[in-house]
């Protein structure tokens, strides 16, 4: 059942977009995000665990076969779960090719617990929501920490500004709530837009960004009683 949320939130990779979109566009997703669509139609979860369990296990390329076997050859009920499942497979695959690229080799990954705690800016809830925390160690033996974001859209890639937007906040967010792990460090936060084959870290000028970010949630909290 499609059931408003009460108070403003938004997902940060809507967040992202949105700050790059038209008038029309925002409306729209800010609707998109009081009036949520059923859990059981998100097409990308079974890709996202895949490339979960692969970085937190020693990055094996075989685990990134087994997800896609198991997902090539479980029978399904319904032609939805069918189709979602070969999304999965084509997501993994991509990510299999792109992973080389990422220098991620002396990186320890840890899966993020369910539902890590939102940001809150100007009354809106931030669902930031990384896939993994990512650490190392550098040369002075200083734990470094980061986060990786995995982002999935066959059509709608992220820009260079929407990346950076998404990479800022994820910053923010591990300053936030991981900064015991040790000091944040940029090169470590990550966005990972999958079939784009492409990767975004924040940008040094992160105060202007912030302010925008800012100035869109409580554009977003004014419009979400109307909405």
């Amino acid at each position: 059942m499609d059931v408003p949320r009460e108070s403003p939130h938004v997902s940060v990779n809507k967040l992202g977009r949105y700050l790059t979109a038209t008038p029309a566009l925002r409306k729209r997703l800010i609707d998109n995000q009081k009036h949520p669509p059923d859990p059981q139609y998100l097409r990308y979860p079974e890709a996202s665990q895949a490339i979960t369990d692969f970085l937190c296990r020693g990055q094996d390329e075989a685990l990134l076969r087994q997800h896609q076997h198991r997902l090539a050859t479980t029978v399904f009920a319904h032609g939805f779960d069918a189709h979602r499942a070969q999304l999965c497979i084509e997501a993994i695959e991509y990510y299999r090719q792109l992973h080389p690229r990422l220098g991620l080799h002396d990186v320890v990954a840890s899966e993020v617990g369910h539902e890590p705690p939102a940001l809150e800016i100007a009354g809106v809830s931030i669902r930031v929501w990384p896939q993994m925390v990512l650490q190392t160690v550098d040369r002075h033996g200083n734990n470094k920490v980061g986060v990786m974001k995995l982002y999935f859209s066959k059509h709608h890639p992220l820009d260079e500004r929407s990346g950076q937007y998404i990479a800022t906040l994820l910053q923010a967010f591990t300053e936030q709530h991981l900064s015991l792990l040790g000091p944040v460090d940029p090169k470590l936060v990550r966005v990972v837009d999958v079939f784009a084959g492409r990767e975004y870290q924040p940008p040094r000028a992160r105060t202007r960004r912030l302010c925008d970010v800012q100035r869109a949630c409580e554009e977003i909290a004014a419009r979400w009683p109307v909405q």
